[in-house]
């Protein structure tokens, strides 16, 4: 499994130290079912996917939507256990972190983000 980092290039600001891209089927589907909590700066990076589902989850997340240039096209920085969020048709992909995630980083609709892997680094997640 990949995991690294996430920073916002409009701010400079690393947003998360701590993230999982979920690129299978089976990772995907998984998602963060059987969390408790994310801790700040953990996420998940659900690529591809355009909607995300709370059936299940224990806590809120911050759902924050991609278009193909890694441009936060939509942002719901409070989605509720057992709700659905909108389906946006220009996301390509989508990031769950902490609910409030969002306003705590400063992030905002166009801010583009950048994936800066990690090596060797022990992550709260696996598909084992």
């Amino acid at each position: 499994m990949k995991s690294g980092q996430v920073r916002n290039l409009r701010t400079g600001l690393m947003v998360a130290d701590q993230v999982l891209i979920a690129d299978s089927f089976w990772v995907r589907f998984r998602g963060l079912l059987g969390r408790s909590f994310l801790a700040p700066g953990e996420g998940l990076w659900l690529k591809p996917c355009q909607q995300v589902h709370m059936f299940g989850m224990q806590f809120p997340l911050s759902i924050w939507f991609l278009d193909k240039t890694d441009h936060v096209c939509a942002l719901i920085d409070e989605l509720s256990p057992w709700k659905t969020s909108p389906r946006i048709a220009n996301a390509i992909s989508i990031l769950e972190f902490p609910a409030g995630w969002g306003k705590a980083t400063g992030t905002r609709l166009g801010d583009e983000l950048v994936w800066e892997k990690i090596s060797n680094q022990q992550f709260f997640y696996s598909d084992s």
